[in-house]
């Protein structure tokens, strides 16, 4: 009799879908639409007036055994796996975190911010950046990347705008069409987010952005709808906030009316983790799954349910969605067994790696070039000044870091080229920097030790401009998931021990004629106003990933020809911003954010979006 009964027993792949979903009990049903981890949970900050969770609990922190995939021994450091139905055939599928790389706990290749492949305007290029990182995926087991970002760069603070692409739709949604389609060709899939609206980091759990239809749909919807149409991704994932006083994630308006009805998705949608929206309301919406899952929304589904709030042919209509995607995973085809093609990790890194390097350096845009660059190459002796000339960044934190194999610093690049710097700057940066780092925590996904900038004499740097041939110094900002930039010195703004220095090296080798060149090392725009007419060249290198210092190299000397174009503009100041007096919050309200600016264009930019010079 269990033989028969198991052989009646419909499963995922060999019978309809809607056969299997009959074959499911209340109980997997709503199982299968909320993810697997019934930990506590790691809620962003909320909006004051929005619903709020327990806080964490103390020590909760030192324990935390890290996600469903570390906990279920399926992909360390994956954000997710969803809820497997052997009996029927259905796999857990593990979902993982990006845009710049694969972000689990095995080393992945940490490729360059994404802006910066943005800034390349090279979609091929690009999908091959998608391509590699859906190789890694299927190396390590990776059914869904989170990525891409495509959210507009509404305003130059927002803390995630190096995982975005743009501030113009037409150029985030041709680029990330790309990335998706280079990614999806490995038989894995990506998701578009955050979608949509979600445009700050400050109380994005909750906050309401007010817009008009209009502007809605020119500005914050256009690149969502031209990858769905171009790219049809596997998934969308729903953002936090509210729109017009509607959860984006229990809003039928933009997930089924606009995003199936008039766009023609064929995926699934999630959530984005922990969204405090009510789960009822989420899955009449058209939210397939509720991510990371909590065992309180499985709870309210089952009841709901059962008391009648909520017809349980709207959970069959959201399942056929998720099987719909779950038979084209790798955890379905191959039967949960990763790497199936035996490829070997190395190879993979190290063909990675150049195309990072590669990717990297042709999304760096010249800002600025008195005939400094291309280096000369008989100039060889370097007072490399900036802290992160030796301290490079190569990626923001948040979801979007990797745990990366190396990460190429400039000074080192410099060094292994041939050049020679100056000493006495090489020592005093190296050992301020060995103790800023000694007596704070490690580098983590969270957490960038802080080293503040050194000051020099004139008389110092008039010395170092007769020993050297040239000076390069770089000024570099951090930034990431979960709060925004600030109007301070040390973040929008320049410091003044940073203009400073500028100003004085330019003028110590400018005297003896020789160059000084500015690298701007960062995600997002910085006010250079005041200091832009002192530096012979100024290059953005964007956080360029673990190929920082040679993909810098490659630029300065000219081996790759600049070629970036800026997805965004550069303001002459911050009143310029045309989202200024409405960024994070509108009328002293934390609870709201309305987009005032419409569709209007900045008065004044100090560089255009498209601007970029090369040799």
């Amino acid at each position: 009799m269990a033989a028969c009964i198991a052989s009646c027993t419909p499963r995922l792949g060999q019978a309809d879908d809607e056969q299997v979903i009959a074959a499911m009990t209340l109980e997997e049903k709503v199982s299968l639409l909320v993810g697997t981890c019934k930990d506590w949970n790691l809620v962003p900050e909320a909006a004051p007036a929005t619903r709020h969770r327990e806080p964490v609990p103390e020590g909760y922190w030192d324990t935390y055994q890290g996600n469903t995939a570390a906990m279920k021994g399926k992909v360390s450091g994956a954000a997710g796996v969803s809820y497997a139905i052997p009996r029927l055939g259905i796999p857990g599928i593990v979902l993982a975190d990006g845009p710049v790389g694969l972000r689990i706990d095995s080393v992945c290749t940490a490729f360059p911010s994404t802006v910066a492949l943005a800034a390349t305007r090279d979609t091929d290029l690009v999908y091959r950046v998608g391509q590699a990182i859906g190789e890694e995926m299927n190396y390590y087991g990776v059914d869904i990347l989170l990525a891409p970002g495509i959210n507009i760069m509404r305003n130059p603070l927002c803390g995630r705008n190096y995982e975005y692409m743009s501030s113009e739709p037409d150029i985030a949604g041709a680029m990330a069409s790309a990335y998706v389609r280079g990614v999806q060709s490995q038989g894995v899939g990506a998701c578009i987010k955050h979608f949509a609206a979600n445009n700050q980091e400050t109380y994005r759990n909750g906050i309401d952005v007010r817009v008009s239809d209009t502007v809605l749909r020119t500005r914050y919807l256009s690149a969502f709808e031209q990858i769905v149409k171009q790219a049809q991704p596997w998934t969308v994932m729903s953002a936090y906030n509210k729109i017009n006083g509607v959860y984006a994630s229990e809003n039928t308006y933009l997930l089924t009316d606009i995003l199936r009805g008039e766009w023609g998705f064929e995926g699934f949608v999630m959530t984005d983790w922990w969204a405090e929206e009510d789960p009822v309301r989420m899955q009449l919406a058209g939210n397939d799954m509720l991510m990371p899952g909590t065992q309180e929304q499985i709870d309210t589904l089952i009841a709901a349910v059962k008391d009648g709030r909520l017809d349980e042919r709207v959970l069959d209509r959201n399942l056929m969605n998720v099987l719909r995607i779950i038979r084209r995973t790798p955890a379905f085809r191959n039967k949960g067994k990763s790497n199936p093609e035996n490829k070997n990790l190395p190879d993979l890194l190290e063909n990675h790696a150049a195309l990072a390097r590669e990717a990297a350096a042709k999304g760096m845009v010249l800002l600025r070039n008195e005939q400094a660059l291309p280096l000369a190459s008989y100039d060889k002796s370097v007072a490399l000044l900036g802290k992160a000339s030796y301290d490079t960044y190569v990626g923001g934190t948040g979801s979007g870091r990797v745990t990366r194999p190396y990460s190429v610093m400039l000074s080192d690049a410099l060094a292994e080229a041939g050049y020679i710097l100056d000493t006495m700057a090489q020592e005093r940066y190296t050992d301020h920097i060995h103790l800023s780092r000694s007596v704070q925590p490690q580098e983590s996904a969270w957490f960038m030790p802080y080293v503040s900038e050194l000051t020099w004499t004139k008389q110092e740097l008039q010395q170092m401009a007769q020993n050297n041939d040239l000076c390069i110094l770089t000024i570099q900002r951090m930034a990431g998931e979960g709060g925004d930039r600030h109007l301070t010195e040390g973040d929008y703004y320049l410091t003044s021990v940073e203009k400073q220095l500028i100003r004085d090296a330019s003028e110590a080798f400018h005297r003896l004629n020789k160059p000084m060149i500015l690298i701007l090392n960062m995600g997002s725009a910085v006010e250079i106003t005041d200091i832009v007419s002192y530096p012979d060249a100024i290059l953005m290198a964007w956080l360029p990933g673990q190929e920082a210092g040679h993909a810098i190299l490659d630029v300065l000397t000219g081996q790759v020809a600049p070629q970036g174009k800026l997805p965004m503009p550069f303001y002459v100041r911050y009143e310029d911003v045309p989202s200024a007096n409405n960024f994070p919050s509108s009328d002293g309200d934390p609870n709201k954010v309305c987009y005032r600016e419409g569709l209007t264009k900045p008065a004044r930019t100090l560089f255009d979006v498209g601007y970029g010079l090369t040799y």
